[in-house]
């Protein structure tokens, strides 16, 4: 391995890094809103408006992260994203001893979301220039995983501090966390990662911001890559993690003698897990061969089952297994699709593609939750569950364009 290769691949894991430890800052205050919302008298629906104000946030802010990276790079957006995540933490605090609690709350939440939008999109552009081609499935993989796994390592980390500590501790260790990775990131990325130069034709007749997003929206491949993103993320990360618990709870499904919360939490650990290992694999997979397709289908149809296999769940053992062939299936997917689209889009627009991916993560999981338990309340989880396979495989149609497409 070269001087230049094992300067990338340090890079690339020190990257991955950065995005793990903004991850466990957003987990670690995740699991203490609702008990410490109810204590302090907020209503049920204000709590919830709270924890999905940082999604609802990226909804309108990623689109302004895809531009600001395109024209500055990756490090300082990173590192400013961090410490507006610091600041909303720090907003946290001060609601646990201000007048309106709930509004404190809902501004932290709202603050985290530019900042989770800045270093969500920036680490995986950074990521992306930096990698080359012939690596860019395994390189990015490490970062999408570091980012999957941040948020249950915060929410066990958060739990484990309010319990022992206090609540005001557990914020004040996510702000902590958040300030050590922005200093980490000013240190760490280039001062050009996530920031590729334009062609010499472009530089020659630049393009206006609107010709720039009018030519990446007319990429009919991103555009699929999109779609299918939103419906995966509307199923497993909206769908299935809002209704998991009360699935558990209603066919008695628990684990080890804990309630719904509990064994559900150690369920998801199992998608979580085996989401972690498939994203892994998968890059490897893809660097080792041309094809960043050949993947998807099979992925695809491993979700598909799982959410069947769910729906007829009626132990905790075969739910568990369920749980771990949509989490092999989701990962499955997920890296290819990035790696692709990376390999696809103009270098010099890397951010904006990204920042539309992420959005499309975002909107697909705000609406999951709400269809999720209204079908699940009018028909049941069996066929509601059925219901999200059959939405899976719809993306049968699609994802065969793509593999057309590149061949």
């Amino acid at each position: 391995m070269s001087t230049v290769d094992r300067d990338r691949r340090t890079t690339g894991w020190q990257i991955a890094g950065i995005a793990f430890l903004g991850g466990v800052g957003g987990g670690v205050v995740f699991p203490i809103l609702p008990v410490i919302g109810m204590d302090l008298g907020i209503s049920g629906f204000m709590i919830g408006l709270i924890l999905s104000a940082n999604r609802i946030t990226r909804l309108g802010f990623n689109p302004i992260t895809g531009s600001l990276l395109d024209r500055f790079g990756a490090r300082w957006p990173v590192a400013i994203g961090l410490a507006i995540e610091a600041l909303g933490t720090l907003a946290f605090s001060i609601g646990l001893v201000a007048d309106s609690p709930g509004a404190w709350f809902l501004a932290g939440r709202v603050i985290w979301g530019v900042g989770s939008s800045l270093l969500l999109v920036g680490t995986l552009a950074a990521v992306m220039a930096i990698a080359p081609q012939a690596r860019r499935g395994g390189m990015t993989a490490r970062v999408r995983t570091a980012i999957s796994l941040g948020l249950p390592a915060g929410l066990v980390i958060g739990g484990l501090i309010a319990d022992g500590a206090s609540a005001n501790a557990a914020f004040l260790t996510a702000t902590a966390l958040s300030v050590v990775a922005a200093l980490l990131a000013v240190v760490v990325l280039p001062p050009t990662s996530g920031r590729s130069p334009e062609p010499a034709e472009q530089r020659s007749k630049p393009e206006t911001t609107r010709e720039q997003w009018r030519a990446l929206l007319g990429l009919k491949t991103l555009r699929i890559i999109w779609g299918a993103n939103a419906l995966l993320f509307f199923a497993v990360s909206g769908v299935l993690l809002a209704t998991i618990a009360v699935l558990v709870d209603q066919r008695g499904l628990f684990v080890f003698g804990l309630g719904a919360e509990g064994s559900a939490g150690l369920l998801m650990a199992v998608l979580m897990s085996a989401r972690a290992g498939a994203s892994l694999a998968a890059g490897r997979v893809l660097d080792r061969t041309q094809s960043r397709t050949r993947l998807l289908l099979p992925a695809m149809a491993l979700v598909a089952i799982g959410f069947a296999g769910l729906g007829l769940a009626t132990s905790a053992v075969t739910a568990a297994m369920a749980l771990l062939v949509i989490g092999v299936g989701s990962g499955g997917l997920t890296i290819p699709m990035l790696t692709l689209l990376g390999d696809v889009t103009p270098p010099h627009l890397h951010g904006r593609a990204l920042s539309v991916y992420q959005w499309s993560s975002d909107f697909g999981g705000a609406l999951g939750p709400a269809a999720g338990l209204e079908l699940g309340r009018l028909v049941g989880f069996g066929p509601s569950y059925a219901g999200v396979g059959l939405l899976m495989l719809a993306m049968a149609l699609p994802l065969c364009g793509l593999i057309a497409r590149e061949r």
